[in-house]
């Protein structure tokens, strides 16, 4: 079977918007940002043909449902024409993006590229520039933008003894799913697989090193604050029918990050001005630009020291910040008194004086979450309601009943039944980390009017 290469990549969203504030005075920020979906489906066919990869895998979501365009398809199609010129196959997966009933190309696809049937299961056998089979590859695409069935568990086996590669778009979860009910140890435990090509999940993960491996690539590009750091795909080495390599390559022109600013940190606990708040976070924004992409977070990705990164050979364009203020120092005496108008005039100078860097720094929001220092002071002199406040909250966290309770108080414009793709425009969501800051809040309110009253507990 000898050696060869592949690219696993997944949710490319071709023509999605990146969601950026206040982007229109800076119309060549916004151009690179209008561009970013597309300059990331570059490189990584850029990565196919440099690599010498035989095929690339698309594991659904070429397309995003609210940005197909005549320039997206034919974006696409010169992209596949320039691997097809490479000898590089292309198999897409059609998701519930873009399932294959609204799957219209307006362009005629070169003959590497093979969209997988959403009829039934489908085989393709890959073979090398000497006609031998290398690699077999199964896959079933949306027929529309649900698929409740557990279409995976029909996959039938190859006939031939080569390297076996699943491909399935799904949120793998059991049960009720609209996005094909699935879970780790259906597949884990199928042995007529080598490799389960998975995609929906739109953050890097890899759930299983073993044979058989299981991997998301994530999206290639971010494109808001759910989709942080760096977007890439897999670059999979195989050697004699087992995997060699296993290369996740950065491809995102752009990417989004949190810059958290601690007002109690060495340099700003005994700050006494705005002037040394915003020294502060230029520096620190600096840095991230200077220091470039951030690798992906390895949590739960097993044994890392298989895992290789390649973060540098595709350019990064810049960085979109959310700057997070928190923290007890002397600077919250500043920042409370008119927080939001403090948010937007630190928001507009920081953008100013970012603006002539590259990779460019754009600051997208700021948000404030600061607490007097004095209320440490107050639990410090008042055990008592110390220890009440740590019990309330341990509760919180840990008895599920008392924490609905909690929940039903906080009022009906709240969820905790959310899904990013399925949004609720009635409700907003509460996540674990909105909850944690709504319970931190109140207990600053508690102690700050203590502190008010003179302390007394």
């Amino acid at each position: 079977m000898g050696r060869f290469k592949f690219i696993h990549a997944a949710d490319v969203h071709l023509g999605s918007l990146l969601s950026v504030e206040g982007l229109d005075a800076r119309p060549e920020l916004k151009d690179l940002c209008y561009q970013a979906t597309y300059t990331a489906f570059e490189n990584i066919c850029r990565l196919a043909e440099e690599s010498e990869a035989s095929f690339v895998l698309l594991s659904g979501d070429v397309y995003d449902q609210e940005a197909r365009s005549v320039r997206a398809n034919r974006f696409f199609v010169d992209c596949c024409k320039k691997l097809n010129e490479a000898g590089i196959q292309v198999y897409v997966l059609a998701g519930n993006h873009d399932p294959v009933r609204e799957y219209q190309e307006m362009f005629i696809l070169p003959e590497n590229t093979h969209l997988i049937s959403a009829d039934k299961p489908e085989i393709h056998y890959v073979k090398d520039k000497e006609g031998a089979d290398i690699a077999a590859i199964i896959g079933q695409s949306y027929g529309s933008r649900q698929v409740t069935a557990p279409l995976h568990l029909s996959y039938p086996k190859p006939e031939r003894g080569i390297f076996s590669i699943a491909m399935l778009h799904t949120q793998l979860e059991s049960g009720r799913s609209s996005y094909i009910p699935a879970n780790l140890g259906e597949l884990s435990e199928n042995p007529n697989f080598d490799y389960w090509a998975l995609g929906h999940i739109h953050k890097p993960q890899v759930l299983r090193l073993e044979k058989p491996a299981v991997l998301y690539p994530g999206t290639p590009q971010g494109r808001d604050f759910g989709e942080q750091n760096t977007g890439g795909c897999w670059l999979i080495g195989i050697d004699q029918g087992e995997i060699e390599s296993f290369t996740y390559w950065a491809v995102s022109p752009v990417e989004y990050q949190s810059l958290a600013i601690d007002i109690g940190c060495p340099e700003l606990k005994e700050a006494d001005s705005l002037d040394e708040l915003e020294k502060y976070i230029l520096s620190q924004a600096a840095k991230l630009s200077d220091k470039g992409r951030r690798r992906p977070d390895l949590e739960n990705w097993g044994a890392g020291s298989r895992i290789n990164f390649n973060l540098d050979a595709a350019q990064i364009a810049g960085f979109i910040l959310r700057l997070e203020i928190s923290g007890r120092g002397r600077l919250h005496s500043y920042l409370q008194k008119d927080r939001q108008d403090i948010e937007q005039n630190l928001c507009e100078h920081l953008r100013f004086e970012l603006g002539s860097r590259k990779p460019f720094v754009w600051i997208d929001s700021v948000r404030i979450r600061t607490a007097s220092p004095v209320t440490a002071e107050i639990l410090d002199r008042h055990p008592v309601l110390k220890q009440l406040l740590e019990d309330v909250i341990q509760t919180l966290e840990t008895d599920e009943s008392k924490r609905k309770e909690f929940i039903s108080q906080l009022g009906y414009a709240w969820t905790t039944s959310f899904h990013y793709e399925e949004p609720d425009d009635e409700h907003l969501p509460l996540d674990q980390d909105t909850l944690t800051h709504i319970i931190e809040e109140a207990k600053q309110e508690l102690l700050e009017g203590v502190a008010e009253e003179g302390g007394e507990a």
